[in-house]
């Protein structure tokens, strides 16, 4: 399946009648977009292939990450940035891989705006002057792109286009983005902290792929907030390695080792 819509009329089909003819489906989705439905109500969309034999891989990889070397990523870098001027879905690009980023859903977003309320409280945009610790940085929501590289892989070669990563953490905490936003607004500095609120379709991809991204990015501290174990994970950073993690749960207050005057009690981030 591809991203891309040419405005050209839409074929409606139910998911049953998807299933028994996928065959006719496929063949006539060169000519048309095939809009599947359920119960009457729209739920996926059928599009054809921008080129003639590539396409675009939206599902959570099995590779390696990290410093291992990537021969030929599934979709490059350029394909993904066409993918994204061309699509109103949102999408992160890591390792050659496109993630479809899914509506999030009530209980994600209502820990979301707890968390942010929270670090709002220690991250209020204009910190006093003796705030040391926190001056200059400011709190950022998804949807925010973020422009990644593994760092040591600039270590054995240059860089080339298809190293670059974009991510939309749920939660950033920018420190350099006085001096790093680009003509066309876009923020191209490093992260100091990310945030990610779990949910059931993002699990594997927060926990590991994510992981290994964010400790070898130069981003220093990393929260994974998940909500199903009512737990905050706290992972910090340094020399493209962990220094530290810590798992809080319930009656027990998470601490940033990078900011440690910011305290987020784990009640108070679940209600």
């Amino acid at each position: 399946m591809c991203y891309h819509c040419r405005q050209e009329a839409r074929v409606f089909v139910t998911t049953t009648e998807l299933q028994n003819n996928f065959g006719k489906y496929l063949k006539l989705c060169e000519r048309h977009s095939i809009v599947v439905t359920k119960n009457g109500k729209k739920r996926a969309l059928l599009l054809p292939f921008p080129r003639g034999e590539h396409g675009y891989a939206a599902a959570e990889p099995e590779q390696n990450y990290g410093t291992s070397a990537r021969t030929s990523p599934s979709v490059s870098y350029r394909e993904y940035l066409d993918l994204v001027e061309k699509s109103e879905q949102r999408y992160e690009y890591i390792d050659g891989e496109v993630f479809l980023m899914r509506s999030p859903g009530v209980t994600h977003q209502r820990v979301l705006g707890r968390m942010y309320d929270c670090f709002r409280r220690f991250f209020p945009g204009d910190a006093p002057a003796d705030c040391t610790d926190r001056r200059g940085c400011d709190l950022f929501l998804a949807p925010f792109d973020a422009w990644l590289h593994h760092l040591p892989i600039g270590d054995e070669r240059e860089f080339t286009e298809d190293d670059t990563n974009v991510v939309q953490p749920d939660l950033l905490v920018l420190c350099d983005h006085h001096d790093t936003v680009d003509e066309y607004d876009r923020y191209k500095g490093t992260p100091t902290l990310v945030v990610e609120v779990l949910s059931p379709s993002t699990r594997s991809k927060d926990m590991i792929h994510k992981l290994y991204l964010y400790s070898e990015s130069g981003i220093r501290e990393y929260w994974i907030v998940d909500p199903s174990s009512r737990t905050i994970s706290v992972f910090s950073f340094a020399g493209y390695a962990m220094q530290s993690d810590s798992r809080h749960g319930p009656g027990q207050t998470a601490v940033s080792p990078t900011f440690p005057r910011l305290h987020v009690p784990v009640d108070e981030a679940f209600g």
